[in-house]
């Protein structure tokens, strides 16, 4: 590999690193998820460099011995404005970061595409957050490949009713029917199925723009936040925040 790399990356998270320099983690479409450091980040010039959310194009420096990546330069074309002064919005797009981070994937260009795209819509109009989250993780499960099928309970293999209301089997991670089911945590509603199994096919911005009334939204929000501490697999920091608003 070059020790001089030139990637487009998403900024998920920056932390201090010494009395100086900040530690920074990114999503290239290149590269996956990689941790590196800005030498100085935190006085000078360099304390534009790279700011949390943004789109940009970095030059990173891969010290292999050290398996060690640097930022040395960079140029934002994305930089949130609306995000970051909407608190509900800066814990979404934190949220999006977060679940990104703890979920590594195969298809890292998928994945950044689609985080761009929901940064982007959320930048774009922060009072949509709701549903721009619920297309969101629905996309995400869809792009790893444990989006739940929403046509037969995957315990009986019965196939379910249009206006049947699906229940959870814990052992399998998934939505089941209720004659399946150990648990009535995460519910999901027909309406709500009715509109995962239509925005299924869709790209992400066109999901997200599909309109609903304002209950609609509420339930399915916060069913996909459930969903997402069990697609994630751990505690994520960020959903009680989400779930305060």
């Amino acid at each position: 590999m070059d020790r001089n790399i030139q990637t487009q990356a998403i900024v998920l998270s920056v932390r201090k690193y010494g009395e100086l320099h900040k530690a920074v983690t990114i999503l290239s479409p290149d590269l996956g998820l990689v941790d590196a450091i800005i030498f100085g980040g935190r006085k000078g010039k360099k304390t534009a460099l790279a700011p949390l959310f943004s789109i940009s194009t970095l030059q990173l420096y891969h010290n292999p011995l050290k398996k060690e990546y640097s930022v040395t330069e960079g140029e934002s074309s994305f930089i949130p404005q609306a995000i970051t002064e909407d608190l509900a919005c800066t814990y979404t797009a934190s949220f999006f970061c977060e679940i990104i981070s703890k979920t590594p994937t195969d298809e890292p260009e998928q994945t950044f595409s689609l985080l761009s795209e929901a940064l982007t819509a959320l930048e774009a109009d922060c009072g949509a957050r709701k549903r721009i989250t619920a297309a969101f993780i629905w996309k995400l499960m869809q792009i790893s490949g444990t989006a739940p099928d929403l046509e037969y309970c995957p315990v009986c293999d019965r196939k379910y009713a249009d206006d049947e209301t699906l229940f959870f089997s814990n052992p399998m991670n998934t939505p089941c029917c209720k004659s399946c089911s150990d648990s009535e945590y995460i519910v999901l509603m027909p309406g709500s199925r009715r509109y995962l199994r239509y925005t299924m096919g869709m790209d992400f911005c066109t999901a997200a723009s599909v309109v609903l009334n304002h209950a609609a939204e509420q339930r399915i929000y916060l069913y996909m936040l459930r969903w997402a501490s069990v697609f994630a697999q751990t505690q994520l920091r960020t959903l009680n925040d989400l779930l305060s608003f």
